[in-house]
């Protein structure tokens, strides 16, 4: 079966978030570490996480979790504060009943040693993760392949990929490939998808100062259109139609994953559009069972 979700914050406005989703017909959520405000030095605060895990508890979505963006796997010099913070969203998916953990793979290093890191703190993660599925998304600043070729290595039934259909797009157009070949690739990894919308105008702050890129705000970039704008879908140029076309059969969550507060005013045709796509997965003659 097919779950559309809504990406949320998760936090102080939790119950707000969840009757919004819930009022508009998504049936899955994902909670954004980031938003809950529950990790501290690694460790999940625990008064905070019983009020959170209450608050999900009374709802009956389909969750997975965001990993925070503060994670870094590659990072061998503060190695086990990292492992310690990811060990705290993976308590807190579990806990939550969620599906997936999504771990962004950000950038390759050019040190084997960095990306061996990588890989071993994913394997430690899986040995932990149970049912939990560890869902390595591609980012922007790298191309498709390689996030596969990490999956298909480390060749973990936990270890899946979420395959993030805005940055595929963006990436296509910096790294200069085939983003529908791409995806191809990638569909038998593939357990939950990010879409949301862009104009494929990469912003090359990304790679080059990403904490300067951090600080711009909408107002510096949705008018040039640059970047990763996390759109309503169908406010950009994806060829989105296609995309789905290629997920037809997929079993999982679909994730909408855009800035929804910034757009109430279109929430509803928002969700009308991300529905029409959605549809599209379906497929009677598939005996496809991808996703979980």
């Amino acid at each position: 079966m097919a779950y559309l979700g809504l990406s949320i914050r998760g936090g102080e406005r939790r119950e707000e978030e969840l009757r919004f989703a819930r009022r508009l017909g998504y049936t899955a959520v994902e909670i954004s570490m980031d938003g809950t405000g529950l990790v501290f030095g690694g460790q999940l605060h625990p008064q905070m996480l019983r009020e959170a895990l209450a608050a999900f508890a009374k709802h009956d979505f389909r969750y997975s979790i965001h990993s925070p963006s503060s994670l870094d796997l590659r990072d061998r010099a503060n190695r086990e504060n990292h492992l310690a913070l990811a060990r705290a969203a993976l308590q807190f998916c579990r806990e939550v009943g969620g599906r997936v953990l999504v771990i962004h793979f950000e950038q390759q290093s050019q040190d084997p040693e960095d990306e061996a890191a990588f890989e071993d703190a994913i394997r430690r993660l899986s040995d932990e993760a149970g049912e939990v599925l560890l869902g390595i998304e591609n980012i922007e600043v790298e191309r498709v392949d390689p996030v596969i070729d990490c999956v298909r290595r480390i060749n973990r039934p936990n270890v899946v990929m979420t395959l993030d259909v805005g940055h595929a797009y963006l990436a296509s157009v910096y790294f200069r490939f085939d983003v529908f070949e791409a995806i191809r690739s990638a569909l038998p990894f593939v357990r939950h998808v990010h879409v949301n919308d862009n104009f494929g105008r990469y912003d090359p702050l990304r790679l080059e100062n990403f904490t300067l890129y951090r600080t711009q705000t909408p107002a510096d970039t949705y008018p040039l259109g640059k970047g990763d704008l996390h759109l309503p879908v169908g406010w950009g140029t994806i060829p989105l139609e296609k995309v789905f076309g290629l997920l037809r059969g997929f079993r999982g969550t679909v994730v909408h994953e855009y800035r929804y507060n910034l757009f109430l005013g279109s929430a509803e045709d928002d969700y009308a559009r991300v529905q029409n796509l959605f549809a599209a997965l379906e497929d009677p003659a598939s005996g496809s069972d991808k996703g979980r």
